[in-house]
């Protein structure tokens, strides 16, 4: 059943100078609040766009756009809402914004209007956090991923799971309920084959994460190796456009550079540090104690020699900072000759010409293969860690009862908690049951006005 809260109102577009802003407005009896600051003619039609002026305090037009009226439930929120278009001037936006303030309609939470959507039913939990990856995604994969999960299909999947578990339970009760009756019941060794297959179905799920992530947040990809190795030209490549400096004097870069490319649909923040070497210059030494710094955050370090000459005591102690990381060695300058014993050194490095562009889709590929994230052509669902730490504890209660079916007679009793268990916690998944402290983790991270 929708319920109708207390109205909010928000300005929905960004900040700034644009054709035309937008306010939103929620709740029980929204217009009725707001009716007299407009001049409309003819009576209101729901869902319906109308040409109308906006008052000012002193009576004045303030300025003069399109509202749009949805009645409950038959909007965005499942409550009554208002949606203005104004001229796009802050200045406009903001007084606006105050008269309605005015009228005792309060400013809306980060998320509310799709926190209010979730509570009354018009989105599940996953879809609600399908709104917030669409609003910031970061590439055109992780945008279609999130379009995905809006339409339902990752709840679907949960959907599924929850229902099989449910179907499972079902039989437990009734054996526990009518069990002098002569009803069809299961068998331990059915039980255990239908939990298998649930088993299996989530670990597919929790398979996704780490690509899931990865497409929210981006990589961070860190260039790290002695001066002079190529790091900035790699960079640049990676890039496709000149944003380092590069010479040929050893420790150009005396800082970390960072921009940010898609590489095949994957987010990348791609960072290009100072060369790591011991030197006296303070500028210098800063420069280097920011790389390392940058070596502890990174998904994963492209750790660069130069393979056209021959490996230094610097290089082989860079290495021993990264050897322990997630990491690809890059052999460059390729185009200048090869120098065996690097090879023999590191027999996985991906032989690359920054400069010619050489080995460079082959570097990317094995970036994404390192990471799990060779994406097929055929788009996924991507669980959070949110939905990883739910299905693991889920798996791990119906691992536990696996075992124990396997070796010993359960009462049902036993069964069905265990079962219910599990249940639960698909359950909050989907946000068939949550707290206020989930939702608010989950729907502070939005935008104001959404």
């Amino acid at each position: 059943m929708v319920r109708q809260r207390e109205p909010i109102v928000a300005i929905a577009t960004p900040f700034g100078e644009s054709a035309i802003g937008a306010i939103r407005l929620s709740g029980l009896g929204v217009w009725e609040r707001i009716k007299e600051l407009f001049i409309l003619k003819g009576n209101l039609k729901p869902r319906y766009a109308h040409f109308v002026k906006l008052k000012d305090k002193d009576g004045s037009v303030l300025d003069e756009g399109i509202l749009i009226f949805y009645p409950s439930p038959r909007s965005y929120t499942g409550e009554d809402m208002v949606e203005l278009f104004l001229h796009g001037n802050p200045l406009i936006l903001k007084k606006a914004l105050e008269l309605f303030l005015s009228k005792g309609i309060r400013l809306a939470e980060p998320g509310e209007f799709t926190k209010r959507a979730f509570l009354n039913g018009k989105l599940d939990l996953l879809q609600a956090e399908a709104v917030g990856d669409l609003i910031g995604a970061k590439s055109e994969l992780s945008l279609k991923s999130a379009q995905r999960q809006l339409q339902g299909e990752l709840s679907s999947l949960i959907s599924s799971l929850r229902n099989r578990l449910l179907e499972l339970l079902a039989y437990v009760e009734a054996d526990i309920e009518f069990s002098e009756e002569d009803i069809p019941t299961l068998s331990k060794e059915q039980v255990i084959s239908l939990l298998k297959e649930i088993l299996k179905d989530i670990d597919k799920l929790l398979s996704t994460v780490k690509t899931g992530e990865f497409l929210r947040r981006g990589i961070n990809l860190a260039i790290v190796g002695k001066p002079n190795v190529g790091k900035s030209s790699l960079f640049n490549a990676l890039l496709g456009k000149e944003r380092a400096i590069v010479t040929d004097i050893p420790g150009t870069t005396r800082d970390f550079l960072q921009e940010i490319l898609t590489l095949k649909g994957i987010p990348v923040n791609l960072i290009d540090t100072a060369g790591i070497r011991y030197t006296q210059d303070p500028v210098e030494k800063i420069g280097v104690e920011r790389s390392l710094q940058k070596l502890k955050s990174a998904d994963m370090v492209l750790f660069v020699v130069d393979v056209s000459s021959s490996l230094e005591e610097e290089d082989l102690n860079i290495y021993s900072m990264v050897k322990d990381l997630e990491h690809i060695v890059v052999a460059n300058k390729i185009d200048k000759g090869v120098v065996e014993e690097v090879l023999r050194s590191f027999p996985e490095a991906v032989g690359v010409s920054a400069l010619t562009g050489y080995g460079l889709e082959e570097l990317k590929d094995a970036i994404l293969q390192r990471l799990g994230l060779h994406v097929s052509n055929s788009l996924q669902v991507y669980i959070t860690v949110r939905h990883e730490n739910l299905l693991k504890k889920s798996s791990e209660v119906l691992k536990s009862l696996i075992y124990k079916l396997e070796r010993e007679e359960l009462f049902p009793e036993i069964l069905m908690l265990d079962l219910k268990e599990a249940l639960n916690y698909l359950e909050e998944i989907l946000g068939v049951v949550s707290t206020e402290d989930i939702l608010g983790s989950i729907f502070a991270r939005f935008c104001i006005g959404k």
